[in-house]
């Protein structure tokens, strides 16, 4: 029997790197120039699982506000350079169990990752945590026309990892690691099956996911997941 999962893909943010308080910061700063108050309860409640247009717009929509696609533009972009500045004071680590459960796949399988970061974003972090190198295929906000939830950014990694390691892959081939709810419904309805992480949402939030886990560390993973086999 081949092994399973035979890729794994993973989520960014809240995933692999403790980055959602920066991203919170990012648009608290922001939105704050166009009078909107947004909290930290509504920013995890409501707003996690979006790209960043996909954020504005709804943060907009909630307060019945029009958002004029000129305005979004300037947002994303000073969203974008707040984001970076942070990055390069290095205002982000890599979550409990990340390092040594990426490592543990890597030698074995292909992985990828699916985010709604913006790519910049995605490679300046790892880079800082020293795992650029185990990400075969990574696909940011700007490569898919509908962000997250939609799952077409999964099928689009999956798509990219099966042309970049010259195997056909399917949906149910692959383990998709997440912690946002709304992304879990919506990539298990394409036949992805799910790992949620309890980074973002707690343990009773992710009902939907296969599998649930409070963090990547190898044996708590293992421990849920018996069928995952990693080299650790």
């Amino acid at each position: 029997m081949p092994r399973w999962p035979r890729a794994v893909l993973f989520d960014f943010d809240g995933v692999i790197v403790n980055s959602e308080p920066l991203h919170f910061y990012a648009f608290h700063e922001v939105l704050k120039t166009e009078r909107i108050e947004i909290s930290e309860d509504e920013y995890y409640r409501e707003i996690i699982g979006f790209d960043d247009r996909g954020a504005f717009r709804k943060i907009f929509e909630r307060r019945n506000r029009v958002l004029e696609p000129k305005i979004l533009l300037a947002l994303m972009a000073r969203k974008s350079g707040i984001m970076m500045d942070l990055i390069q004071d290095r205002r982000f680590t890599a979550l409990p169990g990340v390092e040594e459960f990426v490592r543990s796949l890597w030698r074995t399988r292909p992985l990828a990752i699916c985010s709604g970061a913006l790519r910049e974003e995605i490679e300046a972090m790892l880079e800082g945590v020293s795992l650029r190198d185990c990400f075969q295929v990574i696909v940011a906000a700007e490569d898919v026309a509908v962000g997250k939830p939609d799952p077409s950014g999964y099928l689009l990694t999956l798509k990219l990892l099966s042309e970049k390691t010259k195997k056909t892959l399917a949906p149910a081939d692959c383990l998709v690691v997440e912690d946002a709810p709304t992304v879990i419904r919506s990539v298990k309805s394409v036949g992805f099956p799910t790992l949620g992480v309890a980074t973002s949402y707690p343990l009773m939030k992710l009902s939907d996911a296969d599998w649930a886990v409070k963090t990547l560390r190898p044996d708590e993973v293992l421990s849920e997941v018996p069928r995952l086999k990693l080299d650790v």
